[in-house]
């Protein structure tokens, strides 16, 4: 049983990873595209936040004079103008991006149509 129990706490096929090795097995690779969620993330938040406020400004601007009414106004100012500030954000950080140019077919008559329309160039 003393065996049994030895053999199963530590497997001799399994090598014993340092500190910097652990930690690099955790950290996840970002790759290029995460910039670009980056952009919308940043984008969506800042719109709705802004526009959100803005929203909730207006709504207690409104002519309500119960305190209830004032209070429901707000909100529903608040949230219509937040989700619209928040699909602009987004919009707006995804047309941030930047791409790269689509390559070159090459020379050889290929921006003039010619090549497209049957006539030799």
């Amino acid at each position: 049983m003393e065996t049994l129990t030895r053999a199963t706490l530590q497997a001799p096929d399994r090598r014993k990873l340092s500190w910097p090795d652990v930690a690099a097995l955790r950290e996840p690779k970002t790759p290029a595209r995460s910039r670009r969620f980056a952009r919308i993330t940043i984008g969506f938040w800042l719109g709705g936040g802004l526009l959100g406020m803005a929203g909730c400004i207006l709504g207690v601007c409104m002519p309500y004079h119960h305190p209830v009414a004032v209070v429901i106004s707000a909100l529903w100012w608040g949230i219509y103008l937040g989700c619209f500030g928040a699909s602009i954000g987004a919009l707006l950080g995804r047309w941030a991006e930047r791409t790269s140019a689509p390559p070159s077919r090459g020379s050889g008559g290929a921006g003039t149509g010619a090549d497209r329309m049957g006539v030799p160039a």
